[in-house]
């Protein structure tokens, strides 16, 4: 019996714990979170973007996205689709998408 009860609040105390903290491993578990698609101008030259700001069009708000990985380093605008901070995909976009999506 009192092991039943050390397994259940060990398990409780982890579940709180991997939805306390966010980063990409538990924001992708966290069924709390919805998948969300953001807008970002990035540098040019690189294919990794850290502490990206971000646009959400349903929010109206901007988000900070620790760490973004893309893959052609002549692109600058890209929208983001994610789950908090866990980047489920990318896809670069033209200056006129990206400032229709801003509006």
């Amino acid at each position: 019996m009192k092991t039943a009860f050390v397994t259940a609040l060990v398990l409780v105390v982890g579940v709180i714990c991997i939805f306390s903290f966010h980063n990409s491993f538990t924001d992708r578990l966290n069924p709390f979170i919805s998948q969300e698609i953001s807008y970002a101008k990035v540098n040019k030259g690189t294919q990794q973007y850290y502490n990206v700001k971000a646009y959400n069009l349903k929010t109206k708000k901007n988000i900070s996205l620790k760490k973004v990985g893309g893959y052609d380093p002549s692109g600058q605008y890209i929208s983001i689709q994610h789950k908090g901070q866990y980047v489920k995909s990318i896809k670069y976009i033209t200056r006129k998408q990206f400032m229709q999506a801003k509006e």
